[in-house]
């Protein structure tokens, strides 16, 4: 019992990660500091004065990391709270002395990034809450009002309609079996999240099924082929060799489709072959991406056809988010309005013929 205590206090007392803003804005911070002249092990000792105390307590690991010798992005990697590309630019922006310009760069990605998660969250919210209120007016009808009727039809000595005698035995089965369902979604959808925390081959095939359906498709393209040449712009300006680019580049994309091909891309790339080549030999991305990286190669402006890109595919995200919310909201209205017009209605058809049912 004392050990489970001590668990407990020393859980409470551990430090937690902030979130991802107050990381986003000790980078930028950092970034600032840096660039007015400041050293490294000054800048974070500074920093660590403006935390709160249970953010100077996270933080000071780094801190330690510092004044052991440690390089910035070798102590961040132990907090495990920015990937491996991000790390890894950090450690290349280190050893060409761009340290600050790398940072208030990835400052400016991380936002990037969770505004296309704001905007995808946005589109999906929506939809869940009207659904969500839909399947609750429908059960309060099913449990609640149907049972009221069906006591009132049941003094009658006449055969009910046929959809009011579906309703009356969906209202029994929902009345019976209702909260078994409820408890067995609850179950699936809460291993469901488990595996997808766990599980790259589960967020895999989910992002291989949204990638072919027909509304989430274009936004999953969409989302994949920004985060995919933002991230190759990214990492080109940081200074990095074109495979190792590559390399980070693909660590940013997860378990996307566009995942699967990284390797030929860069196995194309070593044997001396142009990317624009070698995409469009991968029909996972468009004509436009190989054309216009093909210009950014015999121009000499890669990075800027690729931030292009980026840019229009970040805005294509967005409209088909704006275009995804303005088509389900008109489908799922109509679709509550049926669901709870078709119960009113068989409620109230054996009143509609009530003279020749009495």
């Amino acid at each position: 019992m004392h050990t489970l205590g001590q668990r407990l206090q020393n859980w409470r007392e551990r430090p937690q990660a902030p979130v991802a803003s107050v990381r986003r804005q000790w980078l930028a911070q950092l970034a600032m500091l840096l660039r007015s002249g400041i050293a490294l092990h000054p800048a974070l000792g500074l920093l660590q004065l403006q935390q709160p105390v249970p953010q100077q307590r996270w933080w000071q690991p780094v801190l330690n990391g510092i004044e052991q010798g440690q390089s910035l992005s070798h102590s961040l990697s132990q907090k495990q709270v920015f990937s491996e590309a991000d790390t890894a630019l950090l450690g290349m922006a280190e050893q060409t002395g761009r340290l600050n310009e790398q940072l208030s760069r990835l400052v400016h990605a991380q936002q990037r990034r969770q505004s296309l998660k704001q905007e995808v969250q946005r589109a999906i919210r929506y939809p869940l809450v009207v659904l969500a209120g839909a399947l609750l007016v429908s059960a309060y009808l099913l449990t609640q009002v149907v049972p009221s009727f069906a006591e009132l039809y049941a003094s009658f000595d006449a055969e009910l309609p046929w959809l009011t005698q579906r309703v009356m035995n969906l209202s029994t089965w929902v009345a019976n079996y209702g909260l078994h369902l409820l408890a067995a979604v609850a179950l699936i959808s809460s291993a469901l999240a488990w595996f997808w925390r766990r599980s790259a081959a589960v967020r895999s095939g989910l992002y291989r099924l949204l990638w072919h359906l027909p509304v989430a498709g274009p936004l999953t393209r969409a989302h994949a082929l920004g985060q995919w040449h933002r991230g190759l712009c990214e990492t080109l300006s940081a200074g990095l060799s074109f495979v190792d680019a590559l390399d980070c580049t693909a660590s940013l994309i997860g378990q996307s489709p566009l995942s699967g091909v990284q390797t030929p891309l860069r196995d194309a790339v070593c044997h001396g072959q142009r990317l624009s080549e070698a995409l469009k030999q991968q029909p996972l991305y468009p004509a436009l991406s190989w054309q216009m990286i093909a210009i950014g190669e015999e121009s000499g402006m890669l990075a800027t056809m690729l931030e292009t890109l980026a840019v229009q595919f970040e805005a294509e995200l967005e409209r088909r988010c704006e275009q995804s919310v303005k088509l389900i909201e008109p489908l799922l209205m109509a679709f509550l309005g049926v669901i709870v017009g078709t119960l009113v209605l068989s409620l109230y058809l054996p009143l509609f013929q009530l003279g020749q049912v009495i």
